[in-house]
């Protein structure tokens, strides 16, 4: 069995402010996070081999991709890092059984969600396929469900966890931590979850059969809900058709072209 493994670091374990996820300018808060990433994804690994997966390949998916603490990585997986990513999951092709999301968020909105956005924290309001709103679960389910493979476990807060489960319906999910706010929340220890993680993930990988891909058949209309004029005006200048004052749409014939 081979597993392709996203990462995301705002749904990681402890982590609750964007100062922890890069924007902290003297970076020691953000270092603190990348070895909380770390863990969960070794987490994750240590999990899906427990499980039976044979290989197992994990993207560095926030920012621009240079946040595992190489050194500390499990061995046993490899992994793809660096910026100048062609698309969100490079590397994801049909020879993948499963995906599994870890550390994601909620999408832009989201009551309780912590660090809620959907790709941009300070341009997207709402992001919608086909009418229907999504974040980047849904993004990243799409693009798994292009290539037929179904995402089966995701890791995050309860918010996101939530959100995955009325996506996807009965998959694998782990609650790290529960927001009351958009930085505050009620959080579990790194080593809690670092064995729930690992529980979660073992148990997806053995209950394969019971999920199936996410697909929306094309076209696909991609309506985005900007935060003002501005942005909607470089969008426009990108070739998107304007809706309104704020408003952008453009219609694809694959998955692989959401975003």
């Amino acid at each position: 069995m081979k597993v392709y493994i996203s990462t995301d670091l705002e749904g990681i374990s402890g982590v609750l402010t964007f100062q922890q996820t890069g924007r902290d300018e003297k970076g020691q808060e953000y270092e603190k996070a990348r070895h909380l990433l770390t863990q969960d994804v070794n987490a994750a690994v240590d999990g899906a081999i427990s499980g039976g997966a044979e290989e197992v390949v994990v993207i560095d998916g926030h920012g621009g991709g240079f946040n595992f603490i190489i050194e500390e990585l499990d061995p046993r997986a490899s992994y793809i890092m660096g910026p100048g990513r062609v698309n969100i999951c490079p590397g994801l092709d049909e020879s993948f059984d499963a995906v599994l999301l870890v550390g994601f968020h909620a999408m832009a909105g989201t009551k309780g969600g912590i660090l809620d956005h959907t790709q941009s924290s300070t341009t997207w309001l709402n992001y919608y396929v086909n009418g229907i709103k999504m974040g980047e679960i849904g993004q990243q389910s799409l693009i798994a469900g292009h290539f037929n493979i179904p995402v089966i476990f995701v890791s995050g807060d309860k918010a996101t966890c939530e959100e995955a489960k009325q996506l996807l319906g009965n998959i694998e999910t782990v609650a790290v931590k529960e927001g009351f706010t958009r930085n505050c929340a009620k959080i579990l220890s790194p080593k809690k979850t670092k064995e729930l993680i690992k529980e979660g993930v073992a148990r997806a990988i053995k209950r394969i059969k019971d999920f199936k891909p996410y697909i929306i058949k094309p076209p696909l209309e991609i309506k985005i809900e900007l935060q003002n004029t501005d942005v909607a005006d470089r969008y426009e200048r990108m070739e998107w058709k304007r809706i309104d004052g704020r408003t952008v749409l453009k219609v694809v014939d694959s998955a692989l072209k959401i975003l």
